[in-house]
Parts: C-alpha cells; sequence; structure tokens
C-alpha cells in the first residue's frame, strides 16, 4: 500500500466551436446508464468496493504523530490506496510536519478517518482508486497556510449543531458587502442561517451565505464574510514558483487554476485564436509570484485574458485587462472590441545566453503605420503567389 502526494486530474476537455458557450474545464457528463463502458463500469465496483470498506471495524492510536504517519498507519490496516491531494501540507500549520492525536477502538473506518482530520479542517472522498484527502472548503478559502486558531474554529464549526448561542459567541467581520452596518450584516445572516434548518455550524454557514452570494473562512479570531468574487481574487493572489518550458497554453491554463482552486472556463475557440506554435510551446519562469500575475503575464503574451467571476475564472480573447464582476458589462464589450481590433500579427523568439528561449507575440499597433502598411501588402502578394501555385499544382484532364 502506498501513501503519496497528487492532484486530482481533470478530463479531457472538449473541442470548443467558435461561438459556442462557454466551455466549463472538468465539468461531469450527466449519467447514462445505457451509454456505461467497461471501463465506467469497472471503476464504479472499485468505488463500490472502497465505500463498503469505510464501514469496516478498524483501530488506531496515534499520539503526537505527523498527519503523513498517522494516516499511513490506519490505511495499512485495510489495504485501501490513500491520494493526498496536492497543495493540502502547504495550508496546514506545520505542514507535512502537523501533528494530532487520535484513538478509537473497534470503529467503522469512515468514522475512525473523520476523527482524524475533522480536527485538521480535512476531509476525505472515495473514489475508484481508493481514498483522496483533501482540504474542506473553508480551509482551501484561507488561502494561506492557516494559524492553529483558525483550525480550532473549523473543527468547532463543523462539529457543534448551529444554536442561537453559538452565533452569538461567533464574532464576524464583513468585506465587500454592500450597504449597511455590521449589526445589519448579522441580522441578515442570522435570518438566512435560521431559515437553513437543522445542521451544523460549518454547513449551516455555508448555506446560508449561498443565498445572498457570499462565502466565508476563518481568519484568527475572526470569520469573515464576503463576496465570491472577492474569494477568488484572494485564492488568486496566492504566491507560487513556477517553470513551464515548452508547456502547451492549455494546460499551463488548466495548472493555474488548480494551484488558486478555482473554476476554469473558456470562451468557445478561445485557444484557436492563437498561433499554434505560441500555443504548443508556451515558456515561462517565475518565483514568489502570485497567481493572478501570471495570469496576466499569460495574457502579455497571447491576448487570452481573463475575468474573475463569482465561480471561477472565465477565459476570453478581446478583453484588454483583467475584469472582476464589478465592472460593468458595456466597458467589458468596449474592451473586447478594442482588443479584437488590434489583432496579433507575428512573433519574435531569441535565445539568451544560458540557452533558453524566449518568444513574444506581436500586435498591430506594436508597428508604425507604414511598416503595417507594408507587412498587408507583402501578406497581399503572398496570398497571390500561394494562389498561383496551388492553381499549377491542380491535375489537369
Amino acid at each position: 500500500m502506498s501513501l503519496s502526494a497528487a492532484a486530482l486530474a481533470a478530463p479531457p476537455a472538449q473541442a470548443a466551436m467558435p461561438g459556442s458557450p462557454p466551455l466549463v474545464i472538468a465539468q461531469a457528463l450527466p449519467d447514462n446508464p445505457a451509454r456505461i463502458s467497461p471501463q465506467e463500469k469497472e471503476d464504479d465496483e472499485r468505488e463500490v468496493l472502497v465505500i463498503q470498506a469505510l464501514d469496516q471495524p478498524t483501530d488506531l492510536s496515534v499520539r503526537d504523530t505527523p498527519i503523513g504517519d498517522a494516516i499511513k498507519q490506519l490505511v495499512e490496516k485495510t489495504g485501501i490506496e490513500t491520494v493526498i491531494a496536492q497543495g493540502t501540507f502547504a495550508l496546514l500549520p506545520h505542514g507535512a510536519q502537523t501533528r494530532l492525536s487520535s484513538s478509537f477502538q473497534n470503529k467503522p473506518l469512515r468514522e475512525g478517518l473523520n476523527a482524524l482530520l475533522l480536527p485538521l479542517g480535512l476531509q476525505f472522498t472515495p473514489t475508484s482508486r481508493g481514498l483522496v484527502i483533501e482540504p474542506s472548503a473553508p480551509l482551501r478559502r484561507i488561502a494561506r497556510r492557516s494559524a492553529w486558531e483558525e483550525v480550532e474554529t473549523l473543527a468547532l464549526l463543523r462539529h457543534r449543531p448551529w444554536s442561537d448561542q453559538l452565533f452569538d459567541s461567533l464574532s464576524f467581520q464583513f468585506q465587500d458587502t454592500a450597504g449597511g452596518d455590521l449589526e445589519d450584516h448579522r441580522k441578515t445572516l442570522k435570518r438566512l442561517a435560521d431559515a437553513v434548518g437543522v445542521g451544523n455550524a460549518a454547513e449551516v454557514l455555508e448555506l446560508a451565505c449561498e443565498q445572498y452570494g457570499w462565502t466565508w473562512y476563518p481568519n484568527g479570531d475572526k470569520i469573515v464574510i464576503l463576496s465570491k468574487a472577492r474569494q477568488i481574487e484572494r485564492q488568486l493572489d496566492q504566491r507560487v514558483d513556477l517553470r513551464y518550458d515548452q508547456v502547451s497554453l492549455k494546460d499551463v491554463l488548466l495548472d493555474l487554476a488548480q494551484r488558486a482552486n478555482v473554476l476554469l472556463r473558456m470562451d468557445g475557440g478561445v485557444l484557436t485564436t492563437l498561433p499554434q506554435q505560441g500555443n504548443d510551446r508556451f515558456l515561462l519562469n517565475v518565483q514568489n509570484t502570485t497567481i493572478r500575475q501570471v495570469f496576466d503575464l499569460v495574457a502579455g503574451q497571447t491576448g487570452v485574458s481573463y475575468i474573475i467571476e463569482p465561480d471561477g475564472v472565465r477565459l476570453t480573447v478581446g478583453v484588454a485587462m483583467p475584469t472582476s464582476t464589478s465592472v460593468g458589462s458595456d466597458l467589458a464589450r468596449a474592451a473586447s472590441e478594442a482588443y479584437r481590433l488590434n489583432p496579433i500579427v507575428g512573433q519574435i523568439t531569441f535565445q539568451s545566453d544560458d540557452g533558453a528561449s524566449y518568444s513574444f507575440f506581436l500586435r498591430e499597433n506594436d508597428f508604425p503605420p507604414e511598416i503595417n502598411e507594408l507587412r498587408k501588402l507583402r501578406m497581399r502578394q503572398s496570398v497571390v503567389e500561394l494562389g498561383h501555385s496551388l492553381k499549377a499544382e491542380q491535375p489537369r484532364d
């Protein structure tokens, strides 16, 4: 049995045609029993076996043990392969050395895992390949290494049921919420939470915020309430060290979205508008840079721009700068039109002293008017020459 760190791979994206609706990366296809392939059937059966194993009684006793070692001890008793999602340790107070204590006897593996993971804001998901251990949504939304105080707040909210007493004991901070003061926002949140019904405090808070387009995360001794679009911006502000060497643009964009833990959407045909060389051979090397800045660099080199939306990031061609949901649609359309009037017309590549190659795309406005006229003339001449050449190659009767 093995314990390894890995990222969940997104299924292959379907080709998008110009004019089609936005393409959602990693969107699940609807169930259709009549079309289940043998592989899908096998995966489903294996996942059921994993779920059944979660109901088997298990013993575990760990004290002040690093989380990786504790999980390894637990899964060794069951033989279930366990994968730790990429980025999980980066969110824990002491990373892979975060220590925990837990003891239980003859309890279902499901309960044992919950007892082990819940105090750290983690959760598990059964798959056809075993178990995936990953951060809970609120832990991910902290978007940095958490403090013990914040992890303890998450554990409290996931363990205790929602109640008036609990609500009164919590300290909230409302960010970028329209209108009203703190007391008004607290009353609104209380009313929304009461309408949800029974459940643990974390679930109720999640559903209550959802009704107003809000979300939440613990920050020190407070619970921050903010808009979903602002939360996406926070996740894009995480700093990374990256090196892409001759990587396809699609894989670069998917990797950035995965690192930020945001949904990635693509407008139809967004990648087909780029020169093939730049699409297949993207090169970038950055250190201590925010994911948002990397998106900006990609936009500057390729013309593929992004818009921050409440549920993720949408890629498009034509928006002159990153645009959040607070910017009006008229401005976005005007910027898109301005970008379409300044298309990519060339590319330059040079090699540095260390042997690395760098490529930059050139737009029409990068050239003076007289050069653009000569370029257009030369293009027309080339088209005519190509036409003559093709006609000469046609077979004659």
